[in-house]
């Protein structure tokens, strides 16, 4: 099972680790895209010089607050000569599209030229724009939902509480009558 799977089981405790594992997610998907915006400028600036990788991890992980510990790792595997490992654990961290797409333009920082880093970053900055639109559109489609639900439930409670009053009118007239 994935680890979303796993948090969905287990009652309240299980409610409260989901609603910890979003909110850590985006709080991730933010710094995240911090770090998309940091890595474009850096491209910007130095478009005739190019940058080492190392220098760009390392300026990276002193932006961040919530990355810092995957960058540590993965600054330390890659002086390590292990690269494909530091960046896959980086992409595992962050645990999301966005940041598989973020390490593995990251693994070829030292192979690109940084007009391309741009343009990367321009795509990568996008798709993290409509995945938070699209997840806004559907929290505001849910909420829709949610209220169009009270307002029917309110509307038949009335009609059936009409429909009582109304039957217990005649029935207390037929009693009327009767008596």
């Amino acid at each position: 099972r994935s680890p979303f799977k796993r948090l969905l089981i287990g009652g309240k405790a299980g409610r409260i680790k989901r609603i910890k594992h979003i909110k850590n997610m985006r709080r991730l998907e933010g710094e995240l895209y911090g770090s998309i915006i940091t890595l474009k400028n850096l491209a910007l600036v130095q478009k005739e010089k190019p940058l080492s990788a190392d220098y760009i991890f390392e300026t990276l992980m002193n932006n961040s607050m919530a990355l810092r510990p995957a960058y540590e790792e993965m600054i330390t595997r890659y002086r390590n000569g292990r690269d494909e490992e530091a960046f896959r654990i980086f992409a595992d961290r962050i645990g999301s599209r966005a940041g598989r797409s973020f390490a593995s333009i990251l693994s070829k920082l030292d192979r690109i030229n940084p007009s391309e880093t741009v343009k990367q970053m321009e795509v990568l900055q996008n798709m993290l724009a409509e995945e938070r639109m699209t997840a806004a559109v559907r929290t505001a489609q849910r909420n829709s939902v949610l209220v169009t639900a009270w307002a029917s439930a309110s509307i038949f409670a009335l009609l059936i509480n009409f429909a009582v009053v109304v039957v217990f009118m005649d029935t207390l007239g037929m009693l009327g009558h009767l008596f």
